[in-house]
């Protein structure tokens, strides 16, 4: 089956300790091409730390010039740029996972975080605890090579270490492979040891040479410190091959052993069956033979070429003749290539965010060409819609103008009819109260006759600012004929006691209130009584 891929171009600069490589690669009949490549070699001074980073900034450009391309690329750290160490933390929840490991970051990274770029990814994990790489550069390094990468007309949106990229590069050749297998990766400056298989990779890097980069001492992916030394030599490709072999047949072998036991301690990793070798180094006559006399295993060197394709261009620019090179430069494009690779990012955070808008502004301008052109046959449409509504509307209008003027007038005439309507309502108010007082007097002088010898001496409205019916303080007397020169009987108390009660039967009276009598007069009897209306009959 042929592997999926989820990219369809990138190009790679590859950051080696003695060469600079860039590589154009693109997704051709299921597999990676290798469209255009390019490589700047330098010496190495005595001292390759002052000058590594100033030689790799100079080839940015002159690649740049070569080759006439720009725009995204991955950047590859070599080995003796990079920290590299793998921890084991308890398995906890991914919401607490980010403060575990930058907690494990700040353990384990011997310089403070604000002054490095650094990422993790999780390697492996069972029921109780995960096993997390962490990776770290320095800072200041890191930049220097985005500046410059991005003054040659490229804009970083991957720096991954050469670990990751060789470890790609391998499982790019040997997919499926079964068994444990060892991968030394030997530049000029340093080597990479990696023991991959099917329960996962371990790996190791250590130094060939002087370095003021990250890191120093050397540490092993799962912690354990192991300085390797300094080879007496600048280049051990174009040096001395007799001391250095005489160096590496002494270092390698010890080293190799020595990580393979501590792989399988801590990670059960299997003895490794096979060694294949990369890199620089790999170019040494005899080290094979070497390693394989000391090791008793096969080695043999990694057969990349059979990995991807090459165009015409890549051919004549040297690509076969330096294929043993070439391993993190095709393992960085297999990570951007193919899905299901391990991949680390050491951009620091502003340029990574930046990165990401960058990624994401095509989607977005392609979203919003969708979005205008879903949106513009409805708006089309409706625009005529619309037109054809706003004439419609206009013709009604013009019909329905001579409509609202008479409604107007009608309006006008109603409000006059109101107003002569409410005149007469208050006219016949008027007219029904006047006759009401007449029905009142007329009532209560019907029967005061009927009573005989009572008369009213005062009738007054009582001032009330609330709207109850209207109160009217009444006062009489009534005359004792049988008693004229006594105190009135009780016979003429129950007569004007009747007489009110009466008065209250009125049809024009509502109640009869606060009444009082004085009999202090002789003969005479006074009342005193508030008369409340009617209000059915308003006065």
């Amino acid at each position: 089956m042929l592997p999926v891929f989820h990219s369809a171009r990138t190009i790679v600069l590859d950051c080696g300790p003695s060469r600079t490589a860039l590589g154009v690669f693109r997704r051709k009949g299921g597999r990676l091409c290798l469209e255009q490549y390019a490589a700047r070699a330098f010496a190495l001074p005595a001292d390759p730390g002052d000058r590594w980073l100033e030689n790799t900034c100079a080839a940015f450009q002159s690649l740049r010039s070569r080759m006439k391309v720009n725009g995204p690329v991955v950047l590859v750290l070599p080995a003796h740029a990079v920290l590299t160490k793998l921890v084991k933390t308890p398995r906890v929840a991914p919401a607490q996972r980010e403060k575990i490991i930058r907690f494990e970051a700040e353990q384990k990274i011997p310089y403070a975080l604000a002054d490095v770029t650094w990422d993790s990814i999780v390697v492996s994990e069972n029921e109780s605890e995960m096993e997390v790489l962490l990776v770290a550069a320095k800072l200041e390094l890191v930049e220097g090579l985005c500046r410059a990468a991005q003054g040659s007309g490229f804009h970083a949106t991957l720096v991954l270490p050469s670990l990751l990229g060789t470890l790609a590069g391998f499982r790019l050749v040997q997919p499926g492979r079964d068994g444990s297998s060892l991968v030394l990766n030997l530049d000029t400056r340093s080597a990479c040891l990696l023991l991959t298989g099917p329960a996962g990779f371990a790996g190791r890097t250590f130094s060939l040479g002087d370095s003021t980069a990250i890191p120093a001492p050397v540490e092993n992916l799962h912690g354990d410190t192991a300085t390797v030394g300094t080879i007496p030599v600048s280049n051990p490709v174009t040096g001395q091959p007799a001391n250095i072999m005489k160096t590496l047949k002494t270092r390698l072998p010890q080293e190799i052993t020595r990580s393979v036991l501590h792989f399988h301690w801590q990670g059960k990793m299997h003895k490794p069956g096979r060694l294949y070798l990369t890199g620089e180094g790999a170019r040494l006559p005899g080290l094979g033979d070497m390693l394989e006399e000391a090791l008793k295993i096969p080695v043999e060197q990694l057969d990349l070429l059979r990995a991807f394709a090459l165009t015409k261009d890549a051919t004549t620019s040297g690509a076969v003749e330096q294929a043993p090179t070439l391993t993190d430069l095709v393992g960085a494009a297999a990570t951007q290539l193919r899905p299901s690779q391990l991949v680390v990012n050491l951009l620091p955070l502003p340029r990574r965010q930046l990165a990401s808008l960058r990624r994401r502004r095509p989607w977005l301008i392609a979203v919003a060409a969708l979005v205008i052109a879903a949106l513009l046959p409805p708006m089309i449409h409706f625009r005529h819609v619309r037109n054809a509504a706003q004439k419609k509307t206009a013709s009604i209008e013009r019909e329905l103008a001579s409509l609202r003027e008479r409604e107007v007038r009608n309006r006008a005439q109603l409000q006059r009819l109101g107003e002569v309507r409410q005149q007469i309502r208050g006219l016949q108010n008027v007219y029904d109260r006047r006759g009401s007082w007449l029905g009142l007097f007329a009532d209560l002088q019907d029967r005061l006759v009927r009573v005989e010898d009572v008369w009213l001496e005062k009738l007054q409205a009582v001032p009330d600012a609330t709207d109850a019916p209207p109160r009217l303080l009444v006062s009489g007397r009534m005359l004792d004929k049988a008693n004229p020169l006594s105190k009135v009987s009780p016979e003429t108390f129950d007569r004007v006691k009747a007489l009110l009660a009466s008065v209250a039967a009125s049809p024009f009276v509502g109640a009869v209130e606060a009444t009082r009598f004085d009999n202090s007069q002789p003969g005479i009897l006074r009342f005193d009584f508030v008369l409340v209306t009617n209000p059915q009959r308003p006065l």
